[in-house]
């Protein structure tokens, strides 16, 4: 772990990191290599350089090349759910639909229903009032026929 020049937390990994050597050398093999890195601190922000070792920065390529697979999977991840989201989205809508439909025709059915009934309750009422009539009639004929009859004796 590295650790930050001035605030004193520890970094862990390089944003980037290079490689770089002592002076100029004929051939490859014969190069003393070390790896610089740049970290930026999580506590302060601060950017700053240090040394690291070889094994450090081969984890950070690595690092940067399972990233680079891990948001391909996601990413496949992702398209799979939005195409099982977007079949879904239209079943839901082919069953909103015939739901729409099947409430359309249970309204239909009560307001049918309900207009029966209304015929049946008018109906009624009609009925009812002549009843009232004829039973009213009976009574007032009846105390009228027993109200002349005394008088015309």
């Amino acid at each position: 772990m590295i650790v930050c020049p001035k605030c004193g937390a520890e970094v862990a990994n390089p944003v980037k990191s290079w490689s770089a050597s002592f002076g100029q050398v004929k051939s490859v093999e014969d190069k003393l290599q070390f790896f610089i890195g740049l970290f930026e601190c999580p506590t302060c922000r601060i950017k700053f350089r240090a040394r690291v070792g070889p094994k450090e920065e081969l984890p950070a390529i690595a690092n940067v090349k399972n990233e680079v697979e891990r948001i391909k999977g996601v990413r496949e991840e992702l398209m799979q759910s939005l195409k099982s989201l977007r079949e879904k989205i239209q079943v839901l809508e082919t069953e909103k639909k015939s739901l729409m439909g099947e409430v359309e025709g249970l309204r239909k059915a009560a307001e049918s229903r309900v207009t029966s009934l209304e015929g049946e309750v008018s109906q009624m009422r009609e009925e009812a009032k002549l009843l009232k009539e004829l039973l009213g009639n009976n009574d007032g004929k009846e105390t009228a026929s027993l109200s002349q009859k005394p008088s015309s004796t």
